[in-house]
């Protein structure tokens, strides 16, 4: 079928996730919602599921707005586990699975999760945390009940043979999840969404990717992230797309898999794009049906490359846990303007602020501060946080912390994290173009540029990178060095440079450079200027 079809599967319904997996189950009974290696599920057996995982909440005294933390792998059971907190209109709290110790306390207290969902493997880090309000835990897997006593242990498998139960009364303002941010400045904070909202999130998708019957989602990342659950199965199943649902992303087979899946469309990160261009071509990198892919951080320079060599187009665009996508696809929405995140969607204005909430001209530097077009486009706030819900809307604008601007089309550029700027000779510089200009060159993995102290004066700061070599050999420091003066701008070029085994990361992947920074110029950082590299003038 082609692009603009038949779009008759498209739900038609209210704005109630759990009433989209109901009709799909009602309209399509035994066909394919989900496919994965541990098996598949149809809507009947999906709906099912979330049904029996509901009936054994409210065995265990969970009600309609009580908190029921999942961490889990992300495989069909995962699934059951999240349909079922929403079918009983409990609220769900996903939870990182390399989460321990202080992170995964903070996530359970500061949700008040009565039940917790956990695989067997992950049991044990209960006992190095307090949480005071957990009442009981359903241990996926094998349960060793001896290994954690502080709770009753229940079997997840008992809840997936419990009595099923009627669909909780909701309304579309009743909330569906409270999923945590990564923390990288402070401590986690949880985004509230409701049913209106988790249905929005999917919106920008399904109408910019033009979707129809018989395309299939390819989904490699985990359901405790927004990518997983909400822009690839929710879409998908809203579509009426089954999902082929992967616990994680593997290089190896990649494209073999995708194309004996069938699917079509699919999301990316940055890395992604680079590992697979990385790999030696091969007559099978078009052998498949994918033909759509969206994300963020693809290298620039890699765009058009990559579409030609894989058949599928690239599509850069904007988004948050909290806003959901924000740009880059939407109905009508042309090829996005090389170098931009495309348009704003629908859903949401986007402006361009100061220091002082004011907005600036076209083409300049700011804040991008965005706000809903419809009710509950986006998140309701921070969970048991109102001061830092105010702070983020302040003057009604919900405040991102991102720098951006927009071009005289309209479109939008990202610049950086604001808090990621770098200041050297009264020049700002974006950390994050800095990383565009080393990321792809030989020997490069990752990259991530942060400030350092300069020896000139306290004021002023130097650019300095962190980079993980690609192989053993790793780059050439100084050809390196060289090319970065030919290619960037002089006050931009990095003076410093370390490479290092691996990136600190917090464990939803984000890079912590307040630790980069902490550590400085190291001992076994590489000088530009020691090395006698200057870039010249122009």
């Amino acid at each position: 079928m082609t692009a603009g079809g038949d779009r008759s599967r498209v739900y038609k319904g209210d704005w109630i996730v759990s009433s989209v997996l109901l009709d799909r189950a009602e309209r399509f009974g035994d066909g394919l919602a989900v496919s994965s290696l541990r098996g598949d599920l149809s809507w009947a057996d999906l709906v099912d599921r979330a049904q029996r995982v509901a009936g054994y909440l409210a065995h265990l005294g969970v009600g309609p707005g009580d908190r029921v933390a999942t961490m889990l792998p992300s495989n069909t059971d995962y699934l059951a586990a999240w349909h079922g907190i929403v079918w009983r209109n409990a609220i769900d709290v996903p939870i990182n699975n390399e989460y321990k110790g202080a992170f995964l306390e903070h996530m359970l207290r500061d949700s008040s999760a009565k039940v917790l969902i956990i695989d067997a493997a992950w049991v044990d880090r209960l006992n190095q945390i307090n949480i005071t309000d957990l009442e009981h835990v359903i241990v996926w897997g094998s349960a060793n009940p001896s290994s954690f006593t502080a709770r009753p242990v229940h079997e997840f498998a008992d809840a997936l043979s419990a009595d099923p139960v009627a669909i909780e009364p909701r309304s579309e303002t009743d909330l569906t999840y409270v999923i945590y941010t990564s923390g990288t400045t402070g401590p986690a904070k949880g985004v509230v969404h409701n049913n209106r909202s988790s249905i929005w999130y999917c919106m920008p998708f399904i109408e910019g990717l033009d979707l129809v019957d018989d395309d299939v989602c390819y989904s490699m990342f985990p359901l405790f992230h927004q990518m997983g659950r909400s822009a690839c199965s929710m879409t998908a199943w809203y579509v009426g797309n089954p999902v082929v649902l992967r616990e994680r992303f593997s290089v190896n087979g990649f494209w073999e898999d995708v194309r004996d899946s069938g699917a079509t469309w699919m999301g990316y990160f940055g890395a992604v794009v680079l590992f697979l261009w990385n790999q030696d071509p091969s007559p099978v990198d078009r052998q498949h049906s994918m033909r759509r892919a969206f994300g963020a951080a693809a290298p620039r320079e890699l765009m058009g490359p990559w579409t030609e060599r894989f058949g599928v187009k690239l599509t850069e665009t904007y988004g948050s846990t909290e806003l959901g996508l924000g740009s880059g696809l939407g109905p009508g929405f042309g090829p996005s303007k090389s170098g931009t995140m495309g348009q704003p969607c629908r859903h949401v204005d986007l402006a361009i602020f100061d220091d002082d909430d004011r907005p600036v001209a076209t083409g300049t530097v700011g804040e991008a501060v965005w706000r809903p077009r419809y009710p509950y486009a986006i998140f309701q706030g921070y969970w048991n946080n109102p001061g830092a819900t105010v702070e983020a809307f302040q003057n009604l604008w919900f405040h991102s912390g991102d720098a951006g601007m927009v071009d005289d089309d309209g479109n939008f550029i990202f610049k950086d994290r604001l808090k990621d700027s770098i200041r050297r000779r009264g020049e700002n510089i974006s950390s994050f173009s800095v990383e565009e200009s080393v990321r792809g060159n030989p020997g490069v993995l990752e990259v991530a540029a942060y400030a350092v102290a300069s020896d000139l004066a306290e004021t002023e700061e130097e650019v300095m990178i962190a980079v993980v070599a690609e192989s053993h050999a790793g780059p050439d420091v100084e050809q390196l060095f060289r090319t970065l003066c030919d290619v960037m701008p002089r006050h931009a070029v990095p003076r410093y440079l370390r490479i290092v085994a691996e990136l600190p990361k917090t464990p939803t992947q984000r890079v912590q450079k307040v630790k980069l920074r902490e550590a400085g110029v190291t001992a076994d950082t590489f000088d530009r200027e020691s090395m006698g590299i200057f870039p010249k003038r122009d």
